[in-house]
């Protein structure tokens, strides 16, 4: 049986939960709640970094590392194309959305959403450990403040961030052009990529997760002036996930 280590919000553990139900692979889900995971997954893996896999006595960790691992392993619905240098790109952007576009949308959503403990908390803990709320909610100000400081959360980083996300979607849609896919022909590990680590933006139903009704300033400010690049993500959900 496959298991997945993961925290349900994380826009990276997102692109391992695609990959698996793209493939059709029956998994276990097992959700951990921030900064109390880091025990369990060092014990499984290098580091404290989520997603991990677990297969066949094996830990894959990192969200790329386990796709590459589903291709290896399941030839059913491959995400890596067969010809090389659609592979070699197809990798690229990847690699560009894991380093650019993920931690910059991870940055700009927290730095409004930390303000608001009544909705990142849910977010945290949804289909965590019964006690997670109580948990997490007792820790809340040191969690907040760790994260802040961890992530260099602030106004001036925020700003960047917003202005890294503008350009890294218009560079995406320059690139596709009209066209489907970032790559070839068909769907690959770059779309997925790009588009789950997008997808907080769009806050899509295929998910797995409640996200809030409302979204406070000014993040709510800041999605809206993403809205009219954002089409092709939305796409991409509403057809291959």
């Amino acid at each position: 049986m496959l298991k997945l280590y993961q925290f349900p919000i994380s826009h990276y553990c997102e692109k391992a939960r695609w990959a698996l139900e793209l493939k059709e692979l029956p998994y276990r889900k097992v959700n951990l709640l921030p900064g109390p995971h880091a025990k369990k997954a060092q014990a499984l893996a290098a580091t404290s970094n989520l997603p991990i896999l677990e297969h066949g006595g094996q830990c894959i960790q990192e969200s790329s590392e386990i796709i590459s691992y589903l291709d290896k392993k399941f030839l059913r619905r491959p995400l890596t194309p067969e010809d090389p240098e659609e592979a070699k790109l197809a990798v690229a952007w990847e690699s560009f959305a894991d380093r650019e576009i993920g931690p910059a949308v991870r940055l700009l959503s927290y730095h409004t959403l930390l303000d608001h403990k009544d909705i990142v908390l849910p977010l945290m803990t949804q289909g965590g450990p019964w006690y997670g709320s109580f948990m997490m909610s007792s820790a809340y100000p040191k969690v907040v403040n760790s994260m802040r400081s961890l992530m260099k959360i602030n106004d001036q980083t925020a700003a960047q961030a917003e202005e890294k996300i503008s350009l890294a979607l218009d560079n995406i849609n320059e690139t596709l052009g009209g066209q489907e896919f970032l790559v070839g022909n068909t769907f690959t590990r770059a779309d997925l990529s790009v588009a789950a680590l997008l997808a907080p933006l769009i806050m899509p139903q295929g998910y797995g997760i409640e996200w809030p009704d409302v979204t406070p300033e000014p993040l709510a400010g800041q999605l809206k002036r993403f809205n009219d690049r954002l089409a092709w993500v939305e796409h991409l959900y509403e057809n291959f996930r």
